[in-house]
C-alpha cells in the first residue's frame, strides 16, 4: 500500500517549494526513534540515535518519531504512519519475497553493485522492483531501498547494516530519508578513521604455531610501514604483547625482539605509531598447562590475575614503547573480571562490531568486521563513505594485507589487483585514501566522549568546547559553528 500525500500536496496543483512550506509547517517536532525493543531493528536503532544526536529511542510510537523495524512489523508501522501515529518509518527487509503492502517484491542477486556515487561492494545484495517506489538508493544491479511516501524499505537485515561494506553504504539514504522528516540536521563525527596492527612483532601464539617472523623480518617490516605512514601522515595503532618465548620459557619481548621493539620505539616516538596493550603471552596458559593453543589470554580471568597481567604488560610497555593509548584482548576475549580490572585502571579497551553506541564507558566498539566484508578488489571508496555519515571506519590487520585477501581474490580473474598488491599492500594503500584521516585511538576516543556530550536542543546544537563536530543538513556538511 502506497502512503500517499494529502489532495492539498497534489503535485499536479502545488508547486514542489511550497509543498515542502506546507509539510513543514504541518509536520509535529521530531520526536526522536521509535523502535519497540524487541525489534531486531532496536539494537540499530540505538545505534543511529546516538550516531547522528537524535536523542533517546522510543519504545513505541509518538506524533513525530521515525520508526524502525523488520518486514514482520511493516504493517504496524504503515498503520501507525498512516495514521499520523508517526512521522515516518524504516523496514528493513532482507530476504527474497513477494511484495506485502508497502514492501515491494524483492530478490537477491550476487555479484558486484556499482554505487551511482562510485564505487563498487561485492556480495549478496537485495534488489526491489523498481515499479513499486522511488528508488532510495540504486546500482548497477538494481534498486537497494525504495521510498513510498513516509515509508523508506532498505535491502538488508538491521543487524547487517553495521559491520559490512557491502550493506553500510546503505546508511546514506537512511541518512537522506531522515533529514526530509525530522527538519533538523544530524550531527555528525568528523571525517576520521583508526587502523590497527595486531601481534606485532610476534605473539606467543604465532611462536608456538610456527607462524612467528624472525626479529629481523619483523623489524624491516615495522621500518616499512613507518616510513609509508609517515608519507601518507597518518596514525597506525600497533597491538603489541609484552611477552615471547625464549627455549619455551616467557621473557620480555624485547630481549627476544630487541631490533622489532627498537623499531617499533622510533615509529612512536615520530607520532606515526600508537601502542596498545596486547597483554602478556597472548595466551591461556591454564589451557597452555593442558597442550592446547589457546589465544585468549584473558577470556577466562579474575579481576585479581587480569589486573595482575595488565599491571606487567602496562609496565613494560611504558618502559620500552610509550604510554599505551588502549587495550585489546585477543580476539576480544574479555572475562568480567578482565572488564572490570580494566575499568579500574581507566584503561580504554576496543570492543567488537555490533550495533549501538560506539562508546561504552571506557570501551569503544570497531565499525568494522575484520577483512572488510564486501570489499571489491581495491575499491577503497566506501570506507570514505562511511565518515560521509559519520561513522568512522575502524581497520584490523594481522599482516600488510587485509584478513582472506588470498582467499578472496581469485587469480583466475583478479590477476591485475593481485600484482598490484603485490608491489604496495592495504596498509600502505588505505592510509591514503582521500578525506579520511586516520587517527591513534586516544584520540578516537576523545571524539567519541566529544560526541556523546553533544545534544540538539530546542534546534541549537550544544557540544563541549574543542568539538569537530560536523553538521549535515539538505544544503550538505559543513564543520560546528557558534552560530548552531
Amino acid at each position: 500500500m502506497e502512503l500517499r500525500a494529502s489532495k492539498d500536496d497534489d503535485p499536479e496543483t502545488t508547486s514542489g517549494a511550497t509543498r515542502q512550506r506546507v509539510a513543514a509547517a504541518a509536520r509535529p517536532p521530531f520526536a526522536g526513534l521509535a523502535v519497540a525493543p524487541s525489534s531486531p531493528a532496536a539494537p540499530l536503532g540505538q545505534g543511529l540515535a546516538w550516531l547522528w544526536r537524535l536523542g533517546p529511542c522510543r519504545d513505541a510510537p509518538a506524533p513525530g518519531a521515525v520508526g524502525l523495524g523488520s518486514l514482520e512489523e511493516a504493517p504496524e508501522l504503515e498503520r501507525a504512519v498512516r495514521r499520523g501515529e508517526l512521522a515516518g518509518a524504516i523496514v528493513f527487509a532482507g530476504e527474497s519475497g513477494a511484495a506485502a503492502g508497502a514492501v515491494p517484491a524483492r530478490s537477491t542477486l550476487e555479484g558486484v553493485a556499482r554505487l551511482k556515487g562510485g564505487g563498487g561492494v561485492a556480495g549478496s545484495h537485495v534488489v526491489f522492483d523498481h515499479a513499486a517506489g522511488d528508488a532510495a538508493a540504486s546500482s548497477s544491479l538494481g534498486a537497494h531501498a525504495v521510498r513510498s511516501g513516509a515509508l523508506l524499505v532498505v535491502g538488508g537485515d538491521a543487524g547487517d547494516l553495521w559491520g559490512r561494506l557491502d550493506r553500510t553504504w546503505l546508511l546514506g539514504p537512511i541518512a537522506r530519508f531522515l533529514l526530509d522528516l525530522i527538519g533538523r540536521p544530524l550531527v555528525l563525527l568528523p571525517p576520521v578513521g583508526c587502523l590497527r596492527f595486531d601481534d606485532v612483532p610476534a605473539t606467543g601464539q604465532h611462536q608456538l604455531e610456527g607462524r612467528a617472523k624472525d626479529d629481523a623480518h619483523a623489524a624491516r617490516l615495522v621500518r616499512r610501514m613507518v616510513q609509508s605512514l609517515r608519507s601518507a601522515r597518518a596514525q597506525l595503532v600497533v597491538a603489541v604483547a609484552s611477552q615471547a618465548f625464549e627455549d619455551d620459557v616467557p621473557r620480555p619481548l624485547d630481549a627476544v625482539y630487541p631490533r622489532s621493539v627498537a623499531a617499533l620505539r622510533a615509529g612512536v616516538d615520530a607520532g606515526v605509531l600508537e601502542p596498545a596493550c596486547h597483554g602478556t603471552v597472548h595466551l591461556d596458559t591454564d589451557a597452555l598447562a593442558g597442550g592446547e593453543i589457546e589465544p585468549r589470554e584473558f577470556a577466562r580471568l579474575s579481576q585479581d590475575e587480569a589486573g595482575r597481567r595488565l599491571d606487567s604488560a602496562l609496565a613494560w610497555m611504558r618502559s620500552a614503547l610509550g604510554e599505551p593509548g588502549s587495550f585489546v584482548a585477543p580476539a576480544w576475549g574479555y572475562s568480567d573480571g578482565t572488564l572490570a580490572a580494566a575499568r579500574a585502571r581507566g584503561l580504554a579497551h576496543w570492543l567488537p562490531p555490533m550495533p549501538g553506541p560506539l562508546l561504552q564507558g571506557l570501551g569503544f566498539h570497531e565499525t568494522l568486521i575484520d577483512g572488510l566484508p564486501g570489499l571489491h578488489r581495491l575499491d577503497y571508496s566506501p570506507l570514505r563513505a562511511l565518515t560521509a555519515v559519520g561513522l568512522p571506519p575502524t581497520v584490523v590487520f594481522h599482516g600488510r594485507l587485509l584478513d582472506l585477501r588470498r582467499s578472496d581474490l581469485n587469480p583466475s580473474r583478479d590477476l591485475v589487483p593481485l600484482a598490484r598488491l603485490a608491489v604496495r599492500r592495504d596498509l600502505t594503500r588505505i592510509p591514503r585514501i582521500e578525506g579520511v584521516r586516520w587517527i591513534g585511538a586516544r584520540e578516537l576516543v576523545t571524539r567519541l566522549r566529544e560526541h556523546e556530550q553533544t545534544e540538539v536542543v530546542e534546534g541549537r546544537v550544544e557540544a563541549p568546547p574543542g568539538s569537530q563536530a560536523v553538521l549535515l543538513d539538505g544544503a550538505g556538511r559543513r564543520k560546528l559553528a557558534a552560530a548552531d
